[in-house]
């Protein structure tokens, strides 16, 4: 807990890197709404989904899709 605290007063950049990966879709969409929660406090969050449910990839706010080459797709 003290870590998220942490995260939540220093306003740092969180990085995940699929952090979904491996789980089910129940696990996923509470490790989503946790991230929603941080980010509703001021956590700026940037994360690598591979190919997420429909209604993960409907929880996102703000989206930037890459095609092959690191090149931007949609923003």
């Amino acid at each position: 807990m003290r870590s998220c605290r942490e995260s939540l007063t220093l306003r740092t950049l969180l990085f995940l890197d699929e952090p979904t990966s491996g789980l089910d879709g129940q696990s996923s969409f509470m490790i989503l709404q946790f991230l929603k929660t941080l980010a509703s406090h001021g956590q700026s969050i940037l994360c690598t989904i591979h190919q997420p449910s429909a209604a993960l990839f409907a929880e996102f706010d703000q989206l930037l899709l890459l095609k092959g080459g690191g090149k931007v797709s949609l923003w």
